[in-house]
């Protein structure tokens, strides 16, 4: 099975938000955009931790978190009403291919699959920059409100997301969330500015780096969540039919509040 055909399966078993029902090829990104405004009370929610350390709203952070929410966001929706500068991070990046950044995370259509409300929880584990370009380990888990009989395998999947600029300053990071706790009468879930300015997105997999193992951040994060539970190439796994426990969803956090700089 080659890389193509993995990264989709890993993508349809990720986005139990979403039924898929179509997909696109580079072709696709010329048609016009859908007009409608983004829908600012999605079902579903992140909540970001991070390894000690790492600031989640550092100006890389938020570059990390904007390319994974935008991403889902347009999975489940559409690229023209996810994050203003999303299609543009992904169409422009020379080093782009196919397997890195999946069509079906930029439909050019409406996002016709059916959200299930969850909280997606991601956990910031390594990010490091050089000479212009970030790179990032982030770790994941879904729960629904309901909980869920887990199919068997892995309970988490691992992200690889990295970013280049092609400008000059890397831009200012926006106003942070000071309450995880508390939706901020100014916050948006679907910003109105563009938050990755000069920054392409080159890097989006599912699967973290060689598809075959996690960072040994997130095994212990993993393990944290789901203490008992068994491990396999730094994933934590369970058997079919192991009940996973399930909570509303979650405030989002951090919120999308506004930018540093407004113009």
């Amino acid at each position: 099975m080659d890389r193509c055909r993995s990264a989709f399966l890993l993508l349809a078993t990720l986005f139990t938000l979403s039924s898929c029902t179509s997909t696109t090829t580079e072709s696709d990104e010329s048609q016009p955009l859908p007009t409608v405004k983004p829908d600012q009370n999605p079902p579903y929610s992140h909540v970001w931790s991070a390894e000690p350390g790492i600031d989640l709203f550092s100006r890389n952070a938020e570059l990390i978190r904007a390319s994974i929410e935008a991403g889902f966001y347009a999975y489940n929706y559409s690229i023209g009403t996810t994050f203003p500068g999303y299609r543009d991070a992904v169409s422009s990046g020379p080093r782009r291919r196919a397997w890195q950044i999946q069509p079906s995370f930029i439909p050019s259509g409406p996002g016709e699959g059916t959200r299930r409300p969850a909280t997606a929880h991601q956990h910031l584990a390594t990010i490091t920059e050089t000479d212009g370009t970030i790179t990032a380990d982030v770790c994941e888990y879904l729960e629904h409100p309901e909980g869920t009989t887990h199919t068997g395998g892995r309970i988490g999947l691992e992200w690889f997301v990295s970013l280049e600029n092609y400008g000059l300053n890397a831009g200012l990071p926006g106003i942070p969330d000071p309450d995880p706790g508390t939706a901020d009468p100014r916050a948006l879930r679907v910003p109105d500015w563009n938050i990755f300015g000069t920054w392409h997105i080159t890097d989006l997999n599912l699967g973290g780096r060689n598809w075959q193992s996690a960072v040994p951040e997130c095994t212990e994060w993993w393990y944290q969540q789901f203490p008992g539970e068994r491990t396999s190439s730094g994933y934590v796994t369970a058997p079919k039919g192991t009940p996973l426990p399930g909570s509303p969803v979650a405030q989002q956090y951090p919120e999308w509040i506004g930018p540093s700089n407004p113009e």
